[in-house]
């Protein structure tokens, strides 16, 4: 889904979202409110709220300035057949997310519990066929044909067990060679190894997301349309409503003309302005997402983080894979044949079922695991230029916010390396600077001592406006001004009002 358009959304997923963000908030939200913890775009989320006012326990209030507040039951309170509605779509929203984690894990449980099995039964023949060794007289032929088929399956544990243990050693020593090599492009000792690991080195990808991303790759790991939208709205709060397209390139990662596409869909999508310096720099303003029914809403909002952060996550993935359920599902897919070929003959388990749970499910499902992760593996290498092309990019993004200058080519590789998004050399850099130069509006030029300069004073002159306007506007969130209707009722059915309009009868009253 790309960001430059508004995200679809069922009314039935959208209306879960909505109840609970809702119930986060305590019960008493603005359409913004909503709209921040949610992802549904404002036109989905009034409607939707309008009809949520009606089917539960709730008042919508009208301050001074006409803006809306809605105050639902903090226990969202309702007629039991619309309480029993929302817990079936509820039951089917976590039926279909339960399915997609139950999945993952089986994914990797089959290639495990199969691994288990297959080494239990090789455990079993070669007993047997010891046990066969010890047996002498006149048993002596059928000793050596059990000797021989024990025989045979210890040839092939050996030739995958020795395959298995080369392929990772060979792993190990190019992870070490490539550790070293990042540690001299940093400037660090590369023999002085830390004692101790970082918070983030800790927080190394479980072996599930692993296997995960070997079969899938990226797309195992993309964030779906209302995730998407809910971190760009989150953004613009916590920026005071106030954002560049800078800020939308290093949220997203995006080109500047991207970019200023997504800045033009949101002003459109979210009723935001845009003004225009006299040097040419666009800011939006976004007043309406920045009104908050409560302080406490502000502290709820979802952490926030940058593409190159996020980018760092996936390339970590893609760069360590999953090497060892891969090497388990080698074997499974090789003792399946032999399953079916040696060992359920020598136990006289010819029975179809056998032959289904022993060897026809697991050689079909290990063939699918390869061919997946083939085809994954396929569209990579079809797309590696373009993806290390766009680590550079995002590299030199966070470099650029961080220190607000020119870059200079030799001299700022390892600077652009601290990315972790890949180590490039300055010919590489040079070799990409054009593209890249242009994707961010930026300028190549020539120095006199031979270095190459790439600088991004639009990127730069953006970020410096946009938080000199951030400084000047002062609170983060606009609260709900002073209520002067409610539509709230009593006993007898009369609207109760309140706040201003409220002060207002009770002075002509007087």
């Amino acid at each position: 889904m790309s960001t430059t358009q508004t995200p679809p959304v069922g009314d039935d997923s959208a209306r879960i979202h909505i109840l609970d963000a809702i119930k986060a908030a305590g019960g008493t939200v603005t359409v913004a409110d909503v709209v921040a913890r949610s992802g549904v775009p404002p036109a989905d989320t009034e409607r939707l709220l309008n009809k949520l006012v009606l089917d539960y326990e709730s008042a919508l209030d009208v301050d001074d300035n006409g803006d809306l507040l809605y105050r639902f039951d903090p226990a969202l309170s309702a007629r039991q057949d619309i309480v029993d509605a929302d817990k079936k779509r509820r039951r089917r929203a976590a039926l279909r997310d339960g399915f997609m984690r139950f999945f993952r894990v089986w994914t990797v449980a089959m290639v495990v519990v199969y691994t288990v099995i297959f080494a239990l039964f090789i455990i079993a023949i070669a007993l047997r066929g010891a046990n066969n060794i010890n047996v002498g007289g006149g048993r002596g032929s059928r000793t050596r044909r059990g000797g021989q088929g024990a025989s045979g399956l210890a040839i092939v544990f050996n030739i995958l067990a020795s395959n298995m243990t080369w392929r990772w050693n060979r792993a190990l020593r190019q992870k070490l060679r490539d550790d070293i090599r990042h540690r001299i492009d940093r400037g660090e000792d590369p023999f002085r190894w830390r004692e101790t690991k970082t918070a983030e080195e800790d927080s190394k990808p479980s072996i599930i997301d692993r296997t995960w991303y070997w079969l899938f790759g990226s797309a195992a790991i993309e964030t779906t349309p209302l995730e998407l939208e809910k971190t760009l709205i989150t953004y613009v709060r916590a920026k005071k409503g106030l954002i560049t397209n800078a800020d939308i390139m290093a949220l997203t990662g995006e080109t500047y003309d991207n970019a200023d596409a997504i800045g033009t869909r949101l002003c459109a999508a979210y009723g935001g302005e845009l003004d225009i310096t006299e040097d040419g720099i666009a800011v939006y303003r976004f007043k309406n997402l920045m009104l908050s029914a409560a302080p406490e809403v502000a502290e709820q909002v979802p952490r926030l983080g940058y593409l190159w952060q996020s980018r760092k996550h996936e390339h970590e993935l893609r760069q360590n894979p999953s090497m060892l359920i891969p090497g388990l599902n080698a074997f499974n897919l090789v003792l399946s044949i032999v399953m079916y070929t040696t060992i359920l003959p020598q136990l006289g388990w010819m029975s179809a079922p056998a032959i289904i749970v022993f060897s026809g499910i697991p050689l079909v499902f290990s063939t699918l695991f390869f061919l997946i992760g083939g085809i994954r593996m396929i569209r990579e290498a079809a797309g590696r230029e373009e993806y290390e092309r766009d680590n550079l990019r995002i590299a030199m993004y966070r470099l650029i916010f961080a220190e607000r200058r020119a870059l200079s080519i030799p001299g700022d590789e390892r600077l652009i390396g601290e990315a972790e998004l890949g180590w490039w050399r300055d010919k590489v850099v040079i070799q990409h600077a054009p593209a890249i130069a242009q994707a961010i509006r930026g300028k190549v030029r020539q120095l006199a001592d031979g270095r190459t300069e790439i600088s991004a004073q639009q990127i730069i002159d953006e970020i410096t406006l946009v938080e000199q306007l951030r400084q000047a506007t002062g609170s983060h969130l606009q609260p709900v001004g002073q209520t002067v209707f409610s539509s709230e009722v009593d006993d007898f059915g009369r609207d109760l009002t309140s706040g201003a309009l409220e002060g207002e009868i009770a002075a002509l009253s007087a």
